[in-house]
């Protein structure tokens, strides 16, 4: 399998060309490399519309359009779309790939939006799909801020001897990134056409105990401190993935959370493309 990969320049992407042998498509051409198509161009949180109430549009929208054209055009077989847990909305805190979503926030929205358009336009022209949706991916090298990826935010923050806030019971599906690459190609080379796979580990982990284990591990003088949740937050609280039928693939996560989070305190040989491709692969 040839896959010819959107996005390959974010984290995930550089991860996943890594590991698997991918034709990656420069960032100003929208014309694919083959005829199966791994799409991972997104915005990444629910707070860009602030700044710019266009970028998600724009970017989850508009541009996913433009290469849905280019597909079209160039006879690709199969459009395998990336997208997030975030299109359940906080109605729901174990989902399967069939319950009915209802989500907030301008990238929740268009995500969602984004799935129901590629679907529709493959349908349309007789192009296969999958919809992949993604857990908490961590353990990738660089922190970023706490709106990319809240848990290495607040792990740094440990690091440098600061308190940090987290809300009581709040919990997620974290998958490691090289867990979440494998998934993606599986479901890629196996997955059933014109279907929706969840890609986590079905566990619910708690953000306050990764970062309890955390502060032990770096002997942070930082306190972790927990607060209510705000009447106005507008994700599940307690929130895992159902994945069975990513499962039913063979597919099993290879590395556990607190194996994640001390690797990404201490070791961090599984943070960096350089040191997956040699140490992972």
């Amino acid at each position: 399998m040839d896959l010819s990969l959107y996005g390959g320049t974010g984290i995930i992407g550089t991860y996943f060309k890594g590991l698997y042998d991918c034709s990656s498509i420069p960032r100003d051409q929208i014309e694919p490399l083959g005829d199966e198509v791994l799409y991972l161009i997104s915005t990444t949180d629910n707070t860009t519309f602030k700044e710019n109430p266009f970028v998600d549009v724009d970017t989850n929208l508009v541009q996913l359009l433009h290469r849905l054209e280019a597909c079209r055009r160039t006879g690709i077989k199969t459009f395998n779309f990336v997208s997030s847990w975030f299109v359940y909305g906080s109605g729901h805190n174990c989902p399967n790939e069939e319950v009915i979503c209802d989500p907030k926030g301008f990238y929740s929205v268009t995500k969602y939006a984004a799935e129901k358009l590629c679907r529709t336009y493959c349908t349309a022209h007789g192009i296969n799909y999958r919809i992949l949706r993604l857990g908490n991916v961590y353990g990738h090298d660089g922190y970023g801020d706490y709106r990319r990826h809240a848990l290495h935010y607040l792990i740094r923050q440990l690091k440098w001897d600061r308190d940090i806030n987290v809300y009581i019971n709040l919990s997620r599906d974290y998958i490691h990134i090289l867990d979440a690459c494998r998934a993606i190609y599986l479901v890629c080379k196996q997955g059933a056409l014109n279907s929706t796979y969840n890609i986590g580990t079905g566990i619910a982990t708690r953000l306050g105990d990764c970062l309890d284990q955390a502060k032990d591990l770096l002997k942070s003088k930082g306190c972790v401190l927990r607060s209510n949740v705000p009447c106005d937050y507008d994700q599940a609280i307690r929130f895992s993935l159902d994945c069975g039928r990513l499962f039913r693939l063979g597919f099993e996560p290879q590395i556990a959370i607190q194996q994640g989070i001390t690797d990404l305190c201490l070791n961090r040989k599984f943070c960096t493309p350089d040191r997956t491709l040699m140490e992972q692969k």
